[in-house]
């Protein structure tokens, strides 16, 4: 008897709750009714889930779900009862109210009604991928409109519920990120980082990146987060040719220049439509009528720079000796305590940012690899401009007997994979066709099983080069 009776009641209760009947609903519950919907991060955006104690808390969470719910369908498809306990399965459709988006949901729901006929305690059970998916269908655009709106805190919000710092707009080409970064709003930029915002990607119609965005914007705390979190200084875009030091002169902000040059970023570099660096920038001194003031800072910033870098390569009485092959002043400079690992100013020439070591190998000089070696130099050092390390330099341009010193040094990293096309010294010795290089490579345990990012093997590359039935490709065979 008490099994019909829970039954009755349910029923009765569960008809309320698809017709909307809140009064009802309420009135079934008892005024302890502990009601429990399971909430975590993955669907701590839908509002009304959570445990709620009280009639007035489940008043509350049925209120939230009213804002946000319209219910198109309600069904009791299976009402299982022992006693005072039941267990039953609903079937929802419903749409989410801001979005339009619709979703299904089945529930399995455990009841207890108590001695007044009342619903104690009730919990659900249920997939809530479908209704978070509703609930955040347009999360993208709203944390693109918080952006745009400097509401960190929505934006906080939305980035915690899981939308998408690089999703990109569809009519102005720009990710969140870079949005964010042409706002000139840090502390969102900052936010958008740390959600995994891309400080690499460009905008789909200019292939400007954040930092040129910000640049344009004027505000240095943005471009100090981008410069940071590991953009890249020079970046280039791909219609202009235009970097963010030559944004930030055409843009009139000397202070941001005076950042970016601090950076070492380059002077040397050119448009895309024909000017230098330096011709653009005389150009806009001939032009420009209006914040001229600005523009003579940011010359007197490009002239100290140039000065600053003219010391720094003079200073670099190593580097000259070993760019002219002379091993007695190596010798001597590093007798007087040269910094053997000492890199080369950023002038946008052949030796940027480079190390003595780098350089020597790639130019053939054996004697002073040997005599930098000796002084400790760092055998796998990586210049900027392809992510080689010494290997790499040495067999690219067929030098085996400095293969063959460099092989032999302690720690060396056989290896490698450059930055640029995922290369190792290997491949590259191969792909160059200088066959005693690959061969001191090979006898040194360099591995024959790495690709490089167009898939190929060192075997790959050999074929290619020598051809299938060259004897490096059968030993390469053999050796795999």
């Amino acid at each position: 008897m008490e099994s019909q009776k829970t039954r009755e009641i349910l029923e009765k209760w569960f008809v309320a709750i698809g017709s909307g009947d809140g009064e009802t609903i309420i009135a079934g519950l008892s005024p302890s009714i502990v009601f429990e919907l399971p909430k975590d991060k993955w669907n701590a955006v839908i509002g009304y889930l959570g445990t709620h104690i009280g009639r007035d808390a489940v008043a509350e969470a049925f209120r939230i779900r009213a804002e946000t719910t319209q219910v198109l369908a309600y069904e009791l498809r299976e009402l299982v009862v022992d006693g005072s306990t039941a267990y039953a399965q609903i079937y929802t459709k419903a749409v989410h109210t801001r979005t339009k988006a619709p979703f299904e949901i089945e529930d399995s729901h455990r009841l207890e009604v108590d001695e007044q006929g009342r619903i104690s305690r009730w919990k659900v059970y249920f997939d809530p991928n479908c209704e978070v998916a509703a609930f955040t269908a347009d999360h993208d655009e709203r944390l693109l409109d918080a952006v745009r709106s400097a509401d960190i805190a929505a934006v906080r919000s939305l980035l915690s519920s899981g939308a998408n710092p690089n999703h990109r707009n569809a009519t102005s080409g720009l990710t969140v990120l870079q949005a964010a970064a042409g706002l000139g709003n840090a502390d969102t930029v900052r936010a958008l980082i740390a959600a995994g915002g891309d400080v690499y990607s460009t905008d789909n119609r200019a292939g400007g990146s954040a930092l040129h965005k910000a640049v344009q914007n004027g505000d240095l705390e943005t471009v100090r987060v981008l410069v940071e979190a590991g953009t890249f200084i020079d970046v280039v875009a791909p219609t202009t040719g235009h970097t963010p030091l030559m944004d930030a002169l055409w843009y009139k902000w000397p202070d941001i220049v005076e950042y970016l040059l601090s950076k070492d970023a380059g002077l040397g570099l050119s448009t895309h439509y024909g000017f230098s660096m330096r011709e653009h920038f005389e150009y806009e001194l001939n032009v420009n009528t209006r914040g001229k003031e600005q523009l003579l800072k940011a010359e007197q910033l490009l002239k100290d720079r140039t000065e600053r870098d003219q010391r720094r390569i003079d200073e670099h009485t190593l580097m000259t000796a070993v760019t002219a092959g002379n091993i007695e002043s190596v010798r001597s400079q590093l007798a007087s305590g040269a910094d053997v690992d000492s890199r080369y100013p950023f002038v946008n020439g052949f030796n940027d940012d480079h190390t003595p070591l780098l350089v020597a190998s790639r130019d053939g000089h054996t004697d002073i690899v040997r005599e930098l070696l000796a002084a400790g130099a760092d055998v796998n050092a990586t210049e900027p401009t392809f992510g080689a390390v010494p290997l790499h330099k040495a067999v690219y341009n067929g030098h085996a007997d400095i293969t063959e010193v460099l092989v032999a040094t302690e720690r060396v990293d056989l290896d490698f994979q450059g930055a640029t096309n995922g290369y190792t010294p290997l491949h590259d010795a191969l792909w160059h066709g200088y066959e005693r290089c690959a061969q001191v490579l090979i006898g040194a345990g360099a591995r024959l099983d790495l690709v490089g990012h167009d898939g190929k093997t060192p075997r790959d590359i050999a074929v290619e080069t020598f051809g299938p039935d060259h004897p490096l490709v059968r030993d390469l065979t053999t050796t795999a």
